[in-house]
């Protein structure tokens, strides 16, 4: 047998192994991709499942304590309230911020709505919280303790959707 025709047949048998390992590449490439856009969608459900069982939650809890409920009210319509009903309706803001800047994070990670979708999460929400942050209680509260306890983007976020709302009022 010729040298030359071995060195050929291992050089056609080479060049059909790495195209057939290209292939095989490729077709894990999108089996993975596919994959992940799957765990992606998963992951966006999930979030949003989360937060609206966080805010459904939320106001269960109010709806089903009458003691919590009254505080609430009386928090965001600006009544008095005593020391421990100002230290309830502070923690029921707590909470509430709390959760909304974990969901702000999420959102800015893509795990909220879609690419296409340019919907800020938090301004999104800015009616549901409209009335916490534009009572006496909630101003005050923010006022003392929001710059301390939020991520300065989280802060500012507010800040310019309670500049907004003031605008709206003039």
């Amino acid at each position: 047998m010729n040298w030359e025709a071995v060195v050929a047949i291992v050089e056609v048998v080479g060049l059909l192994a790495v195209v057939i390992s290209l292939v095989y590449v490729a077709a894990q490439v999108r089996q993975n991709s596919e994959l992940i856009g799957q765990n992606t969608l998963v992951a966006r459900s999930s979030m949003v499942h989360e937060t609206a069982v966080f805010y459904a939650r939320f106001f269960e809890l109010i709806a089903e304590n009458s003691d919590l409920a009254h505080i609430y009210r009386k928090g965001l319509t600006g009544e008095s309230l005593d020391p421990d009903e100002a230290t309830r309706f502070e923690a029921l803001l707590e909470v509430y911020f709390t959760s909304l800047e974990d969901h702000d994070h999420q959102f800015k990670s893509g795990l909220y709505f879609d690419e296409d979708d340019d919907t800020d999460l938090v301004e999104y929400m800015a009616p549901a919280f409209r009335e916490m942050l534009s009572s006496r209680y909630g101003c005050e509260w923010w006022e003392r303790i929001g710059r301390d306890r939020s991520t300065p983007s989280f802060y500012d976020k507010i800040q310019k959707i309670r500049a907004a709302w003031e605008h709206e009022s003039k």
